[in-house]
């Protein structure tokens, strides 16, 4: 029974951890949305900013009223911001292999 306990207390863990993981990932993709208006003084079309923002930021386009209340309604375009920590990471990635390139 001993081994049992042992088994139950290592799978709540398990648990614990995944629950953990999973709460922690939306916050830090919230973190990453970035919001644009798209043509901002014209009227929103759904289609059609849907369509640009795709095009132009690999985004998802939505409507929205502007001001809220008023029958004008404005493109928002949610993408994924550029994060800056991963430039520096490829910035080393290319200096390393330009010094392979040079060794070789």
């Amino acid at each position: 029974s001993l081994t049992m306990s042992k088994q139950l207390v290592s799978s709540c863990m398990a648990l614990m951890v995944l629950f953990s993981v999973l709460l922690i990932i939306p916050k830090t993709e919230a973190q990453q949305r970035c919001t644009k208006v798209i043509a901002p003084e014209t009227q929103c079309l759904l289609l059609k900013c849907r369509e640009e923002c795709f095009k132009t930021l690999n985004g998802f386009g939505t409507c929205v009223e502007n001001p809220p209340g008023s029958d004008n309604y404005t493109c928002n375009c949610m993408f994924d911001c550029p994060t800056s920590p991963q430039l520096p990471a490829v910035d080393h990635f290319n200096v390393s292999t330009g010094l392979n390139a040079s060794q070789v």
